[in-house]
């Protein structure tokens, strides 16, 4: 039941995204710096139409989907990999710039690479000299020149003992590089989203800047759409583009009916940053025992209670925040008042109560049922 007096809500600020594998919940992507979040939910709304004038008769929908539109501010090369489906690799090729000496007419340098693209092994740029040939090299420091298996500079002639600034490939063991291949696959992830909710009362009261809530999206199947998209200028940083699609994801349970329930897209959560378990509980009940309990003198029996959460009722995450107590304790008592354990202490009557009290609206609730000893 929803209430006249509500505890207003309004979201605002990306707390974070993570992407998880499916197969094994590694962790494969995270940021805390999303920009820009928004689901989308659409649908044909299956309108079957008829009669005089063509009434509406009826609406029933398909083709249901959920989209989610996401940028990050910061250009983490992990993520942009997620959106291609693939993996980053260490020793990625790069340029160095180094002086050589010249040993007589020769320039020989190490562990040259060929440039990633290039068709013609590794090769090497010679940019300038500290010698009288300074002119002409710089004049020629756009030719490449092949180099030998031995690193030795071919087709180049230097002047022993000038220095020569060389500029090649190497492959670096800690530069992490990703191959874009010619037909995208993006990995398919299990992610989550964060926002902040800010909290005014109904009584008008505003909380200024109240942090309420953490609102989770939960997303088991998580397609990404903007694959390696950034956008970069002189004055803008890059973002990373990871809006996506919602794939279904069956419920995991041992329901033996199951496979016959309809499947979800997406989990959304709010959880008070309080802490609190209370917050939404609007009502608490014994399970199973609306016509009271028995229990034998010096027995035991344990009883259930629930939570009326949204109408439905829920298991009892937190027993401290619930209290239970029995109207006379020389015949039955609860040795525990935070555990639902009833032992019998003399034969008669009394009853037993469970108490909790919402941590929002502060509103208590009860319930009472008969307890008899034998």
């Amino acid at each position: 039941m929803y209430s006249f007096n509500p505890q207003y809500e309004f979201s605002k600020g990306i707390v974070y995204f993570e992407a998880f594998d499916v197969a094994t919940d590694d962790l494969v992507g995270f940021s805390k710096y999303v920009t820009d979040f928004s689901p989308a939910g659409s649908m044909n709304d299956g309108a079957v139409e008829g009669g005089p004038g063509n009434m509406l008769i009826i609406n029933i929908p398909d083709t249901s989907r959920l989209t989610f539109t996401a940028k990050t501010a910061d250009s983490a090369l992990n993520n942009m990999a997620l959106t291609i489906g693939q993996s980053l690799t260490g020793n990625g090729v790069v340029e160095t710039s180094k002086p050589v000496v010249a040993n007589g007419a020769a320039l020989t340098i190490t562990s040259a690479v060929a440039p990633l693209g290039g068709q013609n092994g590794p090769v090497a740029y010679i940019l300038g000299s500290t010698g009288n040939d300074k002119d002409t090299v710089a004049a020629n420091s756009g030719k490449a020149y092949k180099v030998g298996s031995d690193g030795t500079i071919q087709g180049f002639t230097a002047v022993s003992g000038n220095t020569y600034c060389v500029k090649y490939f190497v492959q670096n063991s800690s530069a992490l590089q990703l191959a874009v291949p010619a037909l995208f696959q993006p990995k398919v992830v299990r992610v989550h989203f964060a926002v902040n909710i800010y909290a005014k009362n109904g009584g008008g009261d505003a909380k200024n800047s109240s942090l309420f809530k953490i609102r989770h999206y939960y997303i088991p199947y998580y397609f990404f759409t903007g694959a390696l998209s950034d956008t970069i200028n002189q004055t803008t940083p890059g973002s990373v583009d990871l809006s996506g699609n919602c794939l279904t994801a069956d419920e995991v349970g041992t329901d033996v009916c199951a496979s016959n329930a309809m499947p979800n897209y997406c989990y959304i959560v709010d959880e008070f940053v309080s802490g609190t378990s209370t917050g939404s509980v609007e009502g608490v009940y014994f399970v199973g025992a609306g016509a009271g309990v028995s229990v034998a003198n010096g027995e035991t029996t344990e009883l259930v209670a629930k939570y009326d959460v949204a109408g439905n009722l829920t298991n009892i995450s937190d027993m401290s925040e619930v209290t239970f107590s029995t109207g006379a304790e020389e015949t039955a008592k609860f040795n525990d008042p935070h555990s639902p354990v009833l032992t019998g202490v003399a034969a008669g009557t009394t009853t037993a109560t469970v108490t909790v009290t919402n941590s929002i609206s502060k509103v208590t609730y009860t319930d009472t049922i008969p307890v008899t000893v034998t």
